[in-house]
């Protein structure tokens, strides 16, 4: 039988239609950086809070583990792998709103189909390099429908410009110093 090579994010989120991924190798293994990842703080990304507050209009405040205050469901975790997170939304509103599905059910995400909502993915995958690993963190999106797909085109340009690839250069940045900073385990 072949061995399936799909991510978690493949299966929730598969065929996007706007789509970001950046990747930073880090010297340290695969478990050291899933740790750091797991014990990311806000406090650790003072870009990305401004950020997060700004396009919120203050109402998100980041405090905490990343992880956990996210302001995006977990949808599903493969331990010391992937962290894939989601959110359906009709996010070009100024106050987006949100989709009428359980938060956080990867199935009920996966189905959901009504026209006019865009459903965004978020994965934070971390893999094997050598003696090293490779931490991506990867954003897909996919409109409900050709007018979702529309509306949403703007939006994405204006995070793209306004600052949604600096949160996630800051999010890898500061797991590769913590991971990097963690003292190696000799076998």
């Amino acid at each position: 039988m072949p061995h399936d090579t799909r991510t978690w994010l493949d299966r929730v989120l598969p065929d996007p239609h706007f789509r970001s991924r950046y990747t930073r190798r880090i010297d340290a293994d695969p478990r050291t950086v899933w740790d750091a990842m797991m014990d990311l703080t806000a406090g650790d990304l003072p870009v990305s809070r401004t950020l997060m507050r700004l396009r919120s209009a203050g109402r998100t405040r980041l405090d905490g583990p990343l992880i956990k205050t996210f302001p995006t469901p977990t949808l599903i975790t493969d331990e010391g792998t992937e962290l894939v997170k989601g959110k359906i939304a009709k996010f070009w509103r100024v106050r987006p709103e949100l989709a009428p599905v359980e938060p956080g059910d990867p199935g009920a995400f996966t189905a959901f189909a009504r026209p006019g909502w865009a459903k965004v993915a978020l994965s934070l995958r971390v893999d094997p390099d050598g003696d090293g690993s490779v931490l991506s963190f990867e954003t897909r999106v996919r409109g409900t429908d050709a007018f979702a797909r529309r509306v949403f085109a703007p939006y994405w340009a204006l995070i793209r410009l306004g600052g949604a690839g600096f949160i996630r250069l800051e999010i890898l940045g500061s797991i590769a110093r913590r991971a990097e900073r963690t003292p190696r385990t000799r076998v």
